[in-house]
């Protein structure tokens, strides 16, 4: 149970669009704030009030402009009212002020109160079928079954916004009126935010998956392992409706499931080879509700070139050996050429690879040449350049490495996080400083690429909830801020927004104006899914290359996944990937006061404390972090607080290292290095094996 002091209205200044403000909260009420609690969650709920049926359902939920069918305040009010005396400036002023807030709207129920959430992510709420009054401004609330008009006066303006449907849209109808009822009108229409159509996505970024009713969790496998036998495939629902999903492998019809968790064993061929995996699924009204699609044992591995073998070739007239090498080439590379140098002279080109060197699939092409043996030359160098102008070397001592015996290798990468004693992120590392075993074995490490070396892929995931509400402008602006700072021009990220369910709200991209875009356009609304908003995020990744890293900003109580708790957390560990949590606490314990206030919420504390445990299980096993953030306090800024957890997650992405080296394991076997910090004084934090960088 939880008791609030009545909230105290304040009058707002005279050019403002509300006339009540209501400061933004979250469970967990503080001194001096008004606590709310909705009694609609979802457009499709039907809104009551003190007893009474409140027909506005059609209006409820986040709502967001429509450019095309919306017309201009500033524009059409500059047209109606030029000039530089009082009206006209007082119209174009409140032009302004509207024009500024229009972008996004929430409208909803809470208790008395039509509740409105605008683009500035400001709260204002006006009592149903009733007036109000305030400091220099009066009005009052009209509604019908299908609309509501909001008149608001002040000393010498009247402001009438009238919201209503058109068929699936939105539209509110503004008008602006001076003391001599000379008035100015405009429209806007809104859209729901995952109709809304956004720019059109740039070639090899995909579409935004806001459509998406299914997505399939790749089944278990080791690193670079491949699949055959029994295998579990399981699912993330993301459509509620959902109630039948059949399997197919290559075509064929092999399982179906037709209840939670919606997932089946498949048998695969063993000897393992390359599998298409799809899943169908069906709606409660026997209707296609959508599919998803992956490939299995497709392997893709790293550009790189290693000298396998150095054959000694000893002839009457002079000594010479024979150079093998293997060049590593990811699904999308194309080999140009391979030199071959004894010593610093070129001795040899290759430039026909045949069909081996085409792109498309993630192979390994064997090149190469003879050449003098001499003493005085005491290494041959191998140099391989791709067609996009990209180079890679290995080079060998000739001395003493006759006869050397073939080699089957695979280019292993790590993505290391390391700090120092009190827990900051360690610079000026080299591969000396590290020892890698496998299987009992010690390998030498081949190199340590900082991370100005290694494109970033990172995700960041935003909890969207009604819970969210009293951080959100801060949440909003200091992600941004985020996002500007620590991406290079080489790194890409993607946006998934959650609340009850999941969306993409922008694909993977290096543009970091429709990041930024893509988080101003979030509209906190409804419940929340934090377990099917970690999976969702980490689907994302595929088998994206380079550095990567997941960032989760919630409030950390689930409510509403359809999967299930383990599922995110055992394929947030198979995956690898440092998860960072920032948890928004809006909880204060406590005891009744003299002055009335009580707060308690026991079973959501409790609720509250277990997720942190699990988020924090995660984030430690995956060598992320969780950070804190209690907002039960102004003092310092909540915006100042969440601003210094982002730069503590930049400074760790910017002190990543790649540890690269050679494993005797051929391609498609599991391999399982220990990487161990040998340097003093240091400790390595999280060590994780990468995916191919291409």
């Amino acid at each position: 149970m939880e008791l609030v002091r009545p909230v105290r209205t304040e009058a707002i200044h005279a050019v403002a669009r509300v006339s009540f403000v209501l400061t933004l909260s979250l469970p967990g009420a503080v001194p001096g704030h008004a606590q709310d609690r909705p009694a609609n969650t979802g457009a499709s709920t039907s809104a009551t009030s003190a007893g009474k049926d409140v027909p506005l359902a059609p209006l409820l939920g986040p709502w967001m402009r429509n450019e095309s069918l919306s017309e201009d305040p500033l524009l059409k009010t500059g047209r109606m009212w030029p000039g530089e005396d009082a009206t006209p400036v007082l119209m174009r002023k409140l032009a302004e002020q509207a024009a500024a807030q229009l972008d996004t709207v929430s409208v909803r129920i809470m208790e008395d109160n039509l509740v409105l959430l605008d683009d500035r992510g400001d709260v204002a709420r006006y009592p149903l079928d009733g007036r109000f009054q305030g400091r220099g401004v009066s009005g009052r609330v009209i509604r019908s079954h299908d609309s509501v008009t909001i008149e608001t006066i002040g000393a010498d303006w009247q402001r009438i916004e009238t919201f209503y449907r058109d068929g699936d849209r939105l539209v509110l109808i503004n008008e602006l009126r001076d003391r001599r009822r000379r008035s100015a009108q405009f429209r806007t229409v809104y859209d729901r935010p995952g109709r809304l159509p956004g720019p059109a996505p740039r070639p090899g970024e995909g579409t935004a998956a806001d459509g998406t009713a299914i997505r399939i969790v790749p089944p278990q496998r080791g690193r670079g392992e491949l699949l055959g036998g029994k295998v579990e495939v399981q699912t993330l629902i993301i459509d509620p409706l959902i109630v039948a999903v059949e399997f197919f492998v290559d075509g064929q019809r092999v399982g179906r499931a037709r209840k939670p968790p919606f997932s089946t064993h498949l048998q695969l061929i063993d000897p393992p080879r390359e599998h298409t995996l799809e899943v169908r699924a069906w709606n409660t009204m026997g209707g296609f509700a959508g599919s998803d699609r992956i490939s299995l044992n497709q392997l893709n591995i790293p550009f790189g070139v290693r000298i396998t073998r150095i054959r000694g070739n000893p002839t009457d007239s002079f000594d010479s050996a024979r150079v093998e090498a293997v060049i590593f080439l990811p699904r999308t590379a194309a080999l140009r050429r391979v030199d071959f140098h004894r010593g610093q002279d070129r001795v040899k080109t290759v430039r026909d690879f045949g069909d081996q060197a085409a792109a498309g699939v993630a192979r390994t092409v064997i090149v190469e040449a003879d050449m003098e043996y001499g003493p005085a030359d005491g290494f041959v160098r191998v140099t391989a350049t791709l067609a996009d102008g990209r180079s890679m070397e290995d080079a060998e001592i000739l001395q003493g490495a006759d006869y050397r015996s073939e080699i089957s290798v695979q280019l292993v990468q790590i993505q290391l996080l390391v700090t120092d004693r009190k827990g900051n992120a360690a610079s000026g590392l080299a591969p000396d400083d590290f020892e890698i075993r496998e299987g009992g074995r010690r390998y030498r490490p081949e190199a340590l690429l900082s991370a100005r070396d290694v494109p970033l892929v990172l995700g960041l995931a935003i909890d969207s909830s009604d819970s969210m509400l009293r951080g959100w402008s801060e949440v909003r602006e200091v992600a941004a801020n985020f996002l500007d700072v620590t991406l290079a021009p080489d790194d890409r990220a993607f946006l998934v927004d959650f609340d009850d369910t999941v969306s993409l709200r922008q694909p993977l991209t290096n543009d970091k104006a429709r990041l930024i875009l893509s988080i101003d356009r979030l509209i906190p609304f409804g419940g929340t899914a934090i377990n099917d908003g970690i999976l969702f995020s980490l689907l994302q990744y595929g088998r994206e290359p380079g550095r990567r890293a997941l960032v989760v900003v919630t409030d950390g109580a689930d409510e509403h996944s359809r999967s299930r708790p383990e599922q995110s957390a055992d394929y947030a560990a198979r995956l690898g990937l440092p998860i960072y949590f920032i948890e928004l606490d809006p909880t204060l314990a406590g005891t009744e006061t003299k002055d009335g206030w009580v707060v308690t919420d026991v079973s959501g504390a409790l609720r509250r404390k277990k997720a942190r445990k699990r988020l924090e299980r995660i984030s430690r096993e995956t060598g992320g972090r969780l950070f804190h953030v209690p907002l039960t306090s102004d003092d310092p800024p909540w915006a100042e607080r969440i601003e210094a957890v982002f730069d503590q997650i930049e400074e760790d992405l910017r002190n990543q290292y790649v540890l690269t080296y050679y494993s005797d394991r051929p391609l498609g076997v599991r391999a399982e290095p220990e990487v161990r910090l040998v340097r003093r004084g240091l400790r390595l934090r999280s060590a994780v094996p990468l995916e191919g960088i291409e």
